[in-house]
């Protein structure tokens, strides 16, 4: 099985971090809100761009990322 988000355990990420925020955690991301929506509802679109996005922050928030991905 290929590793990959866990969309679950991102949206409590968002709902302790940004209140839930779709637009407010997509900018501390640095993604577009849009993006992380649809990858958040549909689990489309969990590419790099968000696997970088969230180790930069889980390191600015001294988090494990590696507790975000699903073996």
């Amino acid at each position: 099985m290929k590793p990959r988000l866990s969309r679950d355990k991102m949206m409590e990420l968002m709902k302790n971090y940004c209140n839930g925020n779709y637009n407010r955690f997509g900018r501390e991301l640095g993604v577009d809100p849009a993006h992380l929506y649809r990858f958040l509802k549909t689990g489309v679109g969990g590419g790099k761009k968000m696997i970088f996005s969230l180790m930069a922050f889980c390191e600015k928030n001294r988090l494990d990322y590696k507790n975000y991905i699903e073996m």
